[in-house]
């Protein structure tokens, strides 16, 4: 009773059309009397009737009952008009910019019927292409790998004994429906020289979270509705994976930080321990998914490492949506230096064998000699599109200009995302390998 008494506080401007909502509630009920002749308001009907005879000369009944419909309307019309403005009120009160409400719903409907895309890999390549694939639906779901031993990721592992939550983080933030103040606050990293030193925020955030929950999946839960984000973000796997690789010079190297540093070429990538459990929602997303997505980011690191879990390879090997590798734009120091497209291809097919991937997704358009300088100092330049070693495997790819007009030497995230969409839709109706391209590149 309180709590309704407190609408009625004087400046909300609601009393008045509650009295008369009231009022026209009268009205129909005073109509609804006329009408059985219910002589509910005795003296009331008696001057009805009496001015109903002065005006016709006789008692009719039928005239009775018309003014009785007629009330009735007008009580009707009255409640109507009186609620109508109550809501608008109410709207007013509690959602002062409206139109930015009824924009909201009618994106979050759109956003609902888009197509289910799994996204797999880890690094600032994943967390792009969440940003631009969280404007075209919400039913996204972001599989991230979880072997960070570096930095502020590094040191909470050790320290707390739990995965690595600096590329979570990152898709977390990506994800958000409106990136505002809270999340850059997830970004924030503390400086100074205390045990806070280096550290992100969101990466506290999270480890706290895990150690309250006691599980990584009920812990991303719980961010993710702080942070309002569009889709569902997990780990590859639950447990603290560490990778391990075998260099070209044959030497073995553990740790992500050691193996992104060592000098010679990586051969082979695996996870310490082998084959670690995959998270069960990860495989369901795989499951409902109409499109998969690898990449884009470190193909060692970010990319293989997620595919290194059995479940997740089975998951996709049975997946009916298309498997599109996104390979990048620039080549990485300690890790793809030199590479060209079929060489990133053929380290796949070397991990996980030719069944996996449907398309290669390339970038055709060379950034600014600026981009390209900058770059160059840590031994990184563009991918090199080796089409006819890329046609001698097989490979079915579509080439096109994936960065736009900034010349930036990574993906452009919105063109990217249109990209995935309209050749995912394309693989899943089927189209000839041969007019893929073609066909992409008439709707340019």
């Amino acid at each position: 009773m309180k709590e309704i008494m407190r609408w009625m506080s004087p400046g909300l401007q609601i009393k008045r059309w509650m009295i008369l909502f009231s009022t026209g509630l009268i009205i129909l009920i005073f109509g609804a009397t006329l009408i059985i002749n219910y002589q509910l308001f005795g003296a009331l009907e008696d001057e009805v009737l009496y001015l109903l005879y002065v005006w016709t000369g006789s008692y009719n009944y039928f005239f009775l009952v018309g003014t009785g419909i007629l009330l009735a309307i007008l009580g009707i019309y009255i409640m109507y008009v009186s609620v109508r403005k109550m809501v608008k009120r109410f709207l007013q009160l509690l959602v002062p910019d409206q139109k930015e409400l009824s924009k909201k719903l009618i994106s979050k409907v759109e956003l609902a019927k888009g197509v289910h895309v799994v996204a797999i890999g880890g690094g600032h390549g994943l967390s792009m292409l969440l940003r631009g694939m969280k404007k075209r639906t919400s039913n996204l779901s972001a599989i991230v790998t979880v072997a960070d031993d570096g930095g502020s990721s590094g040191r909470l592992r050790e320290e707390m004994d739990i995965i690595a939550p600096g590329d979570l983080r990152n898709c977390l933030v990506a994800m958000a429906e409106k990136e505002s103040v809270l999340e850059q606050l997830f970004q924030y990293r503390f400086g100074g020289n205390g045990e806070l030193s280096g550290h992100s925020l969101g990466n506290l955030f999270l480890a706290a979270l895990i150690k309250e929950f006691g599980s990584v999946q009920f812990a991303l839960e719980a961010a993710s509705k702080v942070l309002n984000i569009r889709g569902k973000v997990m780990p590859a796997t639950p447990e603290k994976i560490k990778l391990r690789a075998l260099m070209a010079d044959g030497k073995i190297v553990e740790g992500e930080t050691e193996i992104a540093e060592y000098p010679a070429r990586i051969k082979k990538i695996t996870t310490i321990p082998e084959n670690p459990i995959a998270v069960g929602a990860a495989l369901e997303a795989i499951r409902k998914a109409d499109i998969i997505t690898l990449g884009p980011g470190s193909l060692y690191t970010s990319v293989l490492p997620n595919l290194a879990v059995g479940e997740i390879m089975q998951a996709i090997k049975e997946s009916k949506a298309p498997c599109i590798y996104i390979c990048n734009v620039m080549t990485q120091s300690g890790e793809t230096e030199g590479y060209t497209v079929s060489d990133h291809v053929q380290a796949l097919y070397e991990h996980i064998g030719k069944k996996i991937i449907d398309c290669v997704l390339i970038n055709n358009a060379l950034p600014s000699e600026e981009n390209i300088e900058k770059y160059a100092i840590s031994n990184s330049k563009p991918v090199e599109i080796d089409e006819e070693k890329l046609i001698e495997k097989g490979i079915q790819f579509v080439a096109c200009d994936l960065i736009g007009k900034s010349k930036g030497a990574v993906h452009d995230m919105d063109i990217l995302a249109d990209k995935i969409i309209s050749i995912g839709n394309l693989l899943n109706s089927n189209i000839k390998p041969e007019l893929l391209t073609e066909y992409l590149r008439r709707k340019d």
